[in-house]
């Protein structure tokens, strides 16, 4: 009798579907409250609901700019400006993320543009004020770069070195700042990013002895302190680890970068009580940060605070809906509380465990070989295609990356470009790669311009399918790539001529016919093509030498220089 009473009353039930403006007002509430996750969460659905309301998008924007999550924001703001209805506040929204990721020239430039659109508009004062500080720093960085160009360039080569060692290439790394390190051993961060490259290896004697050089030199070093601890752990020495790791324990650390690092250090060596309580007080700097909140779920659920740990699991899973990592360690949680699974402890790793990631990609493999109208409806109708292929596209292994770009490629239809469009704004990701999304994205004939992160800064990008040899150019642009070359044939061996008529012609294609650039000087294209070459090839040459060699100023092939990356980068 219950049963049918339950099931009269069911029929009766008027279903709850609410429109964007309810998940709207109540993202705005939970915004209001600095409840950021759960307002992230209902702008979304608000979103989803009226795709085309570019309020809720901008709102959303804005949100992940507040948990400074800039490149996610950019990622909408840069759909936004693909409409043909644009809101100015979009351009004020991407100077901001621009100066959180320290792009301060896109900074400048976005500013810039808000105020060509929206010259009294409602960040038009804070516009002008953002500009004239950004304005005075280029002034000020400028004057510096005449004066000498040394540290920026090793700057930017550490940084390269770091880039290297985020995407598993630590031989090329340790290349790259044993030359930094030896030219100025005061820069800290490439020293210690040197002795983990060499831990990355296996080279534990130069880990360690690096990072004593280090300690002698700057002994409260916290990072190199932290490395030394792990380090000794690993080579057995596990008194002297200790002697380490209690001196971290005493220091009085305020700096959120220091607590991160003594934080991960104590989940690498497994001490889970001292790693949850650091990461407790990290999240008061983070707490927004999917990485930090997977490591405090770890601690929380090799301590058996399950609970804790679904909740912390649950966070990053709002933050982003499509983390198949989290989505895999909270089942796992709910599996071992029904006891259906041991209980065994959770690596800090930041991905699946390695049977997981093994089926995950015979997954990959399975999908890729399917007939291809297979392929395309469970592209359409199964969102765990698309996640899936989100995980695996974030993998260390190029053969993975390529098929799974040319497969999505196929399917040409807005959720394909979607998938492009977001990889080619990854930084982390290979420019060659990059490439190969670009000129797949000109194939599916979505519109340009294409916006990538390229060479360390957002460009935005028109393929160009120009034959070189077909363009009539003025007797200047080839003579700049015949004096380049006569000029390097006493310094270099052979094989420079390709490579310098490669990137040179490259560079031409993409600006012609209306974006040409002017040549007063033969001799500073020469330079930059000279030392662009060097810097592909870890050849050692500064700018100063270029500049005098060539008889220009340092300056001007700085100036060039950023012009030909944007291109050539591409």
């Amino acid at each position: 009798m219950t049963r049918e009473l339950f099931a009269k009353a069911k029929g009766k039930i008027i279903p709850f579907d609410q429109d964007g403006e309810f998940f709207y007002r109540k993202a705005k509430k939970y915004e209001e409250n600095n409840q950021y996750i759960d307002a992230l969460n209902f702008y979304r659905k608000a979103v989803e609901k009226d795709p085309d309301n570019l309020n809720y998008m901008l709102d959303l924007a804005d949100t992940f700019t507040e948990m400074n999550y800039f490149e996610e924001s950019n990622k909408i703001l840069f759909s936004m400006l693909r409409r043909k209805k644009v809101l100015s506040d979009c351009y004020f929204g991407l100077g901001c993320n621009f100066l959180g990721l320290q792009d301060f020239n896109k900074a400048e430039e976005c500013f810039d543009k808000y105020l060509q659109v929206d010259n009294n508009g409602i960040y038009s004062e804070d516009a002008r004020y953002l500009l004239a500080i950004l304005q005075d720093e280029e002034f000020f960085f400028q004057a510096l770069e005449d004066i000498d160009l040394e540290d920026e360039q090793l700057y930017d080569m550490a940084n390269k070195g770091k880039i290297f060692m985020d995407r598993g290439e630590y031989k090329k790394a340790i290349k790259q700042l044993k030359k930094v390190v030896k030219r100025d051993p005061s820069m800290v961060f490439a020293r210690n990013n040197l002795a983990l490259a060499y831990f990355c290896i296996g080279d534990l004697d130069n880990a360690i002895d690096t990072t004593l050089k280090m300690l002698e030199d700057f002994p409260l070093n916290v990072h190199a302190l932290c490395n030394m601890a792990l380090f000794l752990h690993e080579n057995g020495e596990l008194e002297r680890a200790e002697d380490y790791i209690q001196g971290l324990m005493d220091m009085s650390i305020t700096d959120g970068e220091d607590i991160h690092k003594i934080a991960v250090t104590l989940c690498e060596l497994k001490r889970h009580s001292e790693a949850y309580r650091y990461l407790k007080l990290l999240l008061q700097y983070k707490p927004y940060d999917v990485r930090v909140l997977h490591y405090i779920a770890v601690a929380s659920f090799n301590l058996k605070r399950y609970s804790e740990a679904l909740s912390y699991w649950d966070k990053v899973s709002k933050i982003s809906p499509r983390n198949t990592i989290s989505a895999y360690y909270r089942r796992y949680t709910l599996q071992v509380l029904k006891g259906q699974r041991e209980i065994k402890e959770i690596s800090y790793n930041y991905q699946v465990p390695y049977d997981e990631m093994v089926n995950r990609v015979k997954r990959i493999n399975e999908y890729i070989n399917m007939p291809s109208e297979e392929q395309r409806q469970r592209w359409l109708e199964d969102d765990t295609i698309y996640n899936l292929f989100n995980w695996g596209i974030a993998l260390n292994d190029d053969i993975i990356k390529r098929a799974i770009l040319a497969t999505v490629s196929n399917f040409k239809d807005g959720k394909a470009e979607n998938f492009l469009r977001n990889y080619i704004l990854k930084r982390n990701e290979k420019d060659e790669q990059k490439r190969e999304a670009l000129a797949y994205l000109k194939r599916m004939d979505a519109k340009e311009p294409y916006v990538a992160y390229i060479n360390d800064s957002v460009v935005e990008v028109k393929v160009s399918i120009i034959d070189l040899n077909k363009i009539e150019l003025p007797s200047k642009y080839k003579k700049v790539f015949e004096f380049t070359i006569e000029t390097m044939a006493e310094r270099y061996e052979t094989g420079y001529e390709d490579y310098i008529e490669e990137i040179w012609s490259r560079f031409i294609k993409s600006l012609y016919p209306d974006r040409l650039p002017r040549i007063y000087k033969i001799e500073t294209w020469a330079a930059t093509l000279e030392y662009y070459y060097c810097t592909q090839h870890d050849i050692d040459v500064s700018k100063n030498e270029l500049a005098r060699l060539y008889n220009i100023t340092p300056n001007s092939i700085n100036n060039n220089l950023k012009k030909l990356e944007k291109i050539i980068e591409i």
